[in-house]
């Protein structure tokens, strides 16, 4: 979805093409990636620091900025603006927040480009600024993230608007909903300029970490008959949204996926999921009455606070799901990763014999298809979410020399050592969200203890929304 916000952006002013990583020639012109002489890159994911990096040697760009005068080399996107430093020793610029917010403040310096000029920027990471503030966007009603064109190395065919922006869950290991508040809607008049601009019996997906909590989401389903499917890419365990996934079977939805976690109602206290197992049950009961052919869950392993007796607990629900779901049932292990600007930022990551251990737990009922998440890759996703310009450094010596990243950086220290941790460049980075009530969720954490919904019209208690009468200039635009 960034790239299309990105391309919107630049191409109202410039001559821009688009460029994957499958992909170094133009999807417009057919001109090299090289030929440019300012090139951006959005980062949504950690790991591919090591892609983009990748990309800059293969074309013979010069990768480290010291050395380099063109191109100029530009990154943004949620893994950059959480942790941007690994980056720093190849790229001029760092920028921390959303594009709407950032770009038409690059654009206004291409003539006569100066990085200098943007050392005031609260949201610039640079070699000689090595603090930065997130900023975003508060009023939808000026988002460009809807899509620009059609690429054939798409992961989704289908036509993309971004629908919401944050999530109010505030899942305290969860990135999206702690690096990206406050919890924002487009407005349906804006959703509905977006998508007269595609074909009618097309695929929309409508894209955001909250999406049927939409406040209108039953209005935007009913404007959008004109598409042949309609598919939101999160759903909420909520027996109350039912007839909206009526409708959307209706247009073609044929599977439904959810996120439980874990199947320990008190493991999933801990981590501020508001579910309980018995209206789990009750949802799966009710896409079992609709119909629908597939259900994929996602489960998480190796949290903060987990017991033997809470996987126990995951076997328990999954058993009892099968027997009221007659589809096919798939489901997603994934490995906890420790984020940071999040209540679990400074847990340690889970040591393989311990995951192993807690593996061999695990009861999957005949017939349900499961993907284990793999230890190395979450080992180096945290790696990445934590390390620093020495990491960057190690990054290029593993891919000039062709070795294995793990062999050459000292990682041991990032995983386990709390003080180390507090003490990474990634705590430079201001999200926004006070660090105290992180502290204080990662207490209710350990208590068991539920955190509301984020209302800010309301609530003020994580420091994003402290006075919205009168934000800085710097965090939001209007």
């Amino acid at each position: 979805m960034a790239v299309h916000t990105l391309y919107r952006l630049l191409s109202k002013e410039f001559f821009t093409d688009i460029f994957t990583s499958e992909n170094l020639t133009g999807l417009r012109t057919g001109l090299k990636l090289q030929d440019f002489d300012f090139l951006f890159f959005t980062i949504d994911y950690e790991p591919n620091y090591l892609e983009a990096l990748k990309i800059i040697t293969k074309i013979g760009v010069e990768p480290l900025s010291s050395r380099r005068t063109r191109p100029i080399l530009i990154a943004g996107g949620a893994a950059v603006s959480s942790n941007p430093f690994p980056l720093l020793p190849f790229f001029d610029l760092l920028c921390i927040g959303e594009a709407e917010v950032i770009i038409p403040e690059i654009v206004e310096n291409f003539d006569n480009f100066d990085l200098e000029a943007f050392k005031e920027k609260t949201w610039a990471i640079m070699e000689n600024k090595k603090e930065g503030e997130r900023v975003y966007l508060n009023n939808l009603n000026l988002s460009e993230s809807f899509s620009a064109f059609y690429s054939p190395d798409s992961t989704f065919k289908m036509n993309l608007v971004e629908l919401s922006r944050s999530c109010p869950s505030k899942c305290r290991f969860c990135l999206l909903s702690y690096n990206h508040l406050p919890p924002r809607w487009l407005p349906v008049q804006k959703y509905k300029e977006m998508i007269e601009q595609f074909p009618e019996n097309s695929d929309i997906g409508l894209v955001g970490g909250s999406v049927l909590d939409h406040p209108q989401i039953r209005e935007i389903i009913n404007i959008s008959q004109k598409f042949k499917i309609i598919n939101p890419s999160s759903i909420k365990i909520d027996i109350k949204i039912i007839d909206v996934l009526e409708h959307l079977k209706k247009k073609g939805l044929n599977s439904i996926t959810i996120a439980p976690e874990t199947g320990s109602e008190q493991l999933r206290k801990r981590i501020n999921k508001k579910i309980t197992n018995g209206e789990i049950i009750e949802f799966v009961k009710a896409i079992e009455a609709l119909k629908f052919k597939n259900l994929k869950m996602y489960f998480m392993i190796g949290l903060p606070f987990e017991t033997e007796e809470d996987i126990k607990e995951t076997n328990s629900l999954i058993e009892q799901i099968r027997q009221h779901f007659t589809g096919k049932i798939e489901l997603t292990f994934s490995i906890f990763v420790p984020k940071p600007h999040t209540p679990f930022q400074y847990e340690p990551f889970i040591e393989k014999e311990e995951l192993n251990k807690r593996l061999r737990l695990l009861k999957i009922p005949e017939g349900v298809k499961v993907h284990i998440g793999n230890y190395k890759g979450a080992l180096i996703q945290t790696i990445f979410s934590r390390g620093g310009e020495e990491l960057g450094f190690a990054m290029l010596e593993s891919l000039l020399k062709g070795k294995d990243i793990l062999k050459i950086f000292d990682y041991k220290n990032l995983l386990f050592d709390e003080r180390t941790v507090k003490s990474l460049p990634f705590n430079r980075i201001d999200s926004g969200v006070n660090q105290n009530f992180l502290s204080r969720e990662l207490e209710k954490a350990q208590k068991g203890i539920l955190t509301p919904y984020c209302n800010p019209e309301i609530c003020r208690a994580c420091g994003v929304c402290e006075d919205l009468q009168n934000f800085r200039s710097s965090k939001k635009v209007e």
